[in-house]
């Protein structure tokens, strides 16, 4: 058995599609909605229900996407859970998917995350995987031309993922924090999800814990799920809250010194401005 937590900002109407679809699901055992603080209230959904798979835990404030999924996870693990989805509410996949990546856990007790192929929408298709940022990497990701560059590194790998027809799983460093499985104990040995973040680059820590104490990510070819959000753009008045996630991955896993903080610090200057900029231009063309 696993379960699967969802956590939810005012996405009602997502999050109950996606619930009534999991209650379904044979291997699950528990289904956690940890709503972060938002203007939803899912008791009465729980109640129409009549499920005793399903948790809802309201949490007093929104700390964020790692400090939201931790109270899931944390339930999950304390209840004798030892694997675990997280799930976007966004996000589609049919029940074979996630026996897939529970079966594939389960084998391997060396990999402590597993996910699959993404889908974007109907047509768009990206394999959802990447390697962990250097302190260069995280320099140039600042601005907007720097993004675009380290996106064009990884089309060749997304391309031999979507092309390859044989191998049952591809080894990577990081999978993307809308859809995965993973293994409640190793998630525990490294203390769960890094909540110094609010957004974004959680992936990269969590990643990076997990490599540092002996675990693999996986990305398994033969199923995929579906993710039908709207792509985040960097460029948007929420970049500062990903220039301080990333911050937090270069002080503390990467360790970086004195010097490459104080370069580190220009670059996010300038991004900063760049995207207000780049929003405010878009913002303008949009209304006319």
């Amino acid at each position: 058995m696993y379960g699967i937590v969802i956590l939810n900002y005012n996405s009602y109407l997502l999050t109950c599609n996606l619930v009534k679809k999991l209650v379904d699901f044979n291997k699950v055992g528990k289904i956690v909605i940890v709503d972060n603080n938002s203007n939803d209230d899912f008791s009465e959904f729980i109640k129409s229900m009549n499920c005793k798979k399903l948790i809802y835990i309201k949490s007093k404030k929104n700390s964020g996407y790692a400090a939201g999924n931790n109270i899931g996870l944390r339930y999950l693990y304390n209840h004798g859970y030892e694997y675990a989805f997280i799930a976007n509410p966004d996000v589609e996949f049919a029940e074979n998917t996630t026996d897939q990546i529970y079966n594939f856990l389960l084998k391997n007790d060396n990999y402590a995350v597993a996910s699959c192929k993404r889908t974007i929408g109907k047509n768009g298709r990206t394999g959802q995987f990447w390697n962990l940022p250097n302190y260069w990497d995280c320099l140039i990701e600042s601005v907007y031309s720097g993004r675009k560059w380290l996106d064009s590194k990884y089309k060749n790998n997304f391309d031999i993922v979507w092309s390859d027809t044989t191998s049952l799983y591809y080894d990577v460093e990081v999978v993307g924090g809308a859809f995965f499985g993973c293994n409640l104990n190793a998630i525990n040995e490294i203390g769960y999800l890094n909540e110094h973040t609010f957004l974004w680059y959680e992936e990269n820590i969590l990643a990076f814990n997990l490599k540092k104490n002996g675990y693999k990510e996986s990305l398994l070819l033969k199923c995929s799920y579906e993710h039908n959000h709207i792509r985040k753009r960097h460029g948007n008045n929420k970049h500062g809250i990903y220039l301080h996630s990333k911050r937090v991955y270069c002080y503390e896993c990467l360790r970086i010194n004195i010097a490459k903080k104080m370069l580190l610090s220009i670059f996010d200057f300038i991004g900063y401005f760049e995207s207000k900029l780049i929003y405010i231009i878009a913002s303008l063309i949009k209304s006319n």
